[in-house]
C-alpha cells in the first residue's frame, strides 16, 4: 500500500498538508466487537486490577482497584452513537465521566474527554469517579469479547431475557485490566 496525502484548506485560505503510511493492525482476539454491539447494551464493572510488570512484559502481580468494589457506587459504562459522533460515558450513579470514542479494526477503543458533571457525591464516590476520570480521559485500551454461559432463570422471574451474555474485557495501556458484562440498554 502507498502512501497518501490529505490536503484540508482552512478558513484563512491555509492549507494543512498531512502525509501518511499505511497501518497495519495486529489480529484481534476474542468474538467480533463493533460499535452496535457496544451500543447495543449497557456494561456494568464487574472486575478491576491493576497490573505490574516485568522487562518482558509478562503480568508479575495483580491487584484490586479497591475504589471500585463499593456496591453503592455501581460503575457503569454506554456507548451511544450519534449521527456524527460516538460517545462513551462511564457512571457511578453520581456523576458521569465520558467522551467521544473510537473504536478502532484491532479493537483499540481511543477515548478522549468530555464534559464531566460535578456533584459532591461523599468521600467515597468522589474517589471512585476521580480513579475513573484518570483510566478514562484521554485514554487507550485494548477490547476482547467472551461469551459467558447461559444463566438458568426460573419460569417466574420478571427479568426473563434471551440476550447473550458477554464480558467484555478492557485492558488499558497504562496497565489496568476492567471486566464488563453486558446488560439490558436503559432508555435513555
Amino acid at each position: 500500500m502507498a502512501s497518501k496525502s490529505l490536503f484540508i484548506k482552512i478558513e484563512n485560505g491555509n492549507t494543512l498538508t498531512f502525509d501518511g503510511t499505511p497501518r497495519t493492525f495486529k489480529e484481534p482476539t476474542g468474538l467480533p466487537i463493533d460499535k452496535a454491539l457496544l451500543e447495543h447494551y449497557d456494561w456494568r464493572l464487574v472486575s478491576a486490577v491493576r497490573n505490574t510488570f516485568n522487562d518482558k512484559g509478562q503480568v508479575i502481580s495483580r491487584e484490586s482497584i479497591g475504589h471500585f468494589y463499593h456496591p453503592e457506587f455501581p460503575v457503569s459504562l454506554k456507548f451511544r452513537g450519534y449521527d456524527d459522533s460516538q460517545y462513551a460515558f462511564f457512571s457511578s450513579s453520581c456523576n458521569g465521566i465520558g467522551g467521544p470514542y473510537i473504536l478502532m479494526k484491532d479493537y483499540t477503543l481511543l477515548v478522549g474527554s468530555g464534559p464531566q458533571t460535578l456533584m459532591g457525591c461523599g468521600v467515597t464516590g468522589n474517589r471512585i469517579e476521580g480513579e475513573l476520570a484518570k483510566l478514562i480521559s484521554n485514554s487507550q485500551s485494548t477490547l476482547s469479547l467472551s461469551l459467558q454461559p447461559s444463566q438458568s432463570i426460573s419460569p417466574t422471574a420478571d427479568d426473563q431475557t434471551d440476550m447473550p451474555r458477554y464480558n467484555l474485557l478492557q485492558t488499558m495501556e497504562t496497565g489496568e485490566t476492567l471486566v464488563w458484562q453486558n446488560e439490558v440498554k436503559k432508555i435513555p
